[in-house]
């Protein structure tokens, strides 16, 4: 992570943050005056509080308080973006003191060029965008707060889970050339272990796991597992859920957490 990302934490709250402007660039002059695009909603997730919100204008003040009080803003695009174009409603306060991951910022240092949250998201999570961001300024001029607040949400959703996924697994995805390659996730637990990690020290010591699963349509589901084989970044082993052995991909793993010794009689078949 950057110098600005490896600060100590302060407590309080880590939050996802997108945001979704008045106007084009094409009405401001270009994209050296996106400082007066204007912001029509501001979408965060607070990681203290498990929930999405979305922040008309009227609701900034309220924004304000919750960024002040938190450790880590995290966002796609969000230093040069979100930041600049937000903080012109911020006179007396500098966004940009706060701590703050830019996941693109990390793409760059890794790729030494940038990509498309669209690119990034339909590799490492299977889904992508609800949509394209002029959707999101036609929704504002037509007054269409619900479809408007919805594609925002969507936004902050996708890159929370990004996150997330490089948080669990230590790294995230994106196609070269039409092959799936890493892109390291300099922000991944630094004291944990990765998903990876916790399923071969769950072989080694006979322990169930509790896994959070995105299946082939990006569909979620938990279950509980009881491992018999690891081998080319899969695992084989029995599904509490399906009631059946199962094959799953190491990198379709979202969340893996030991809950216990597996069942006696599986470890008879290991």
């Amino acid at each position: 992570m950057s110098a600005t990302n490896s600060a100590p934490e302060k407590s309080g709250d880590k939050i996802v943050l997108d945001l979704e402007t008045k106007k084009t660039f094409e009405e401001v002059g270009g994209q050296h005056n996106r400082h007066l695009l204007g912001v029509s909603l501001v979408g965060v997730y607070s990681y203290n509080k498990d929930k999405y919100r979305g922040f008309k204008e009227e609701e900034f003040g309220e924004l304000l308080e919750l960024i002040k009080n938190s450790k880590l803003i995290i966002g796609f695009n969000s230093k040069s973006f979100d930041f600049t174009v937000l903080q012109p409603y911020f006179k007396d306060f500098d966004l940009f003191s706060i701590n703050h991951l830019d996941i693109l910022e990390e793409v760059v240092y890794a790729l030494g060029h940038r990509l498309k949250l669209e690119t990034i998201a339909q590799s490492t999570l299977g889904h992508g965008k609800s949509g394209e961001g002029l959707d999101a300024i036609y929704y504002y001029k037509q007054g269409d707060w619900d479809s408007l607040i919805k594609y925002c949400l969507d936004d902050v959703k996708v890159t929370k889970e990004i996150y997330d996924y490089g948080r669990e697994h230590g790294h995230i995805w994106y196609q070269n050339a039409g092959r799936k390659e890493k892109i390291m996730a300099r922000w991944a637990n630094g004291n944990g272990k990765t998903i990876a990690e916790k399923i071969k020290e769950a072989l080694k010591d006979g322990q169930q796991l509790e896994i959070e699963y995105m299946d082939e349509a990006g569909n979620d589901s938990v279950r509980k597992i009881d491992i018999q084989r690891i081998y080319d970044g899969k695992v084989k082993a029995y599904c509490h859920l399906r009631g059946a052995v199962r094959v799953f991909d190491i990198d379709k793993i979202k969340k893996a957490q030991a809950v216990g010794q597996m069942s006696s009689w599986q470890k008879t078949l290991i």
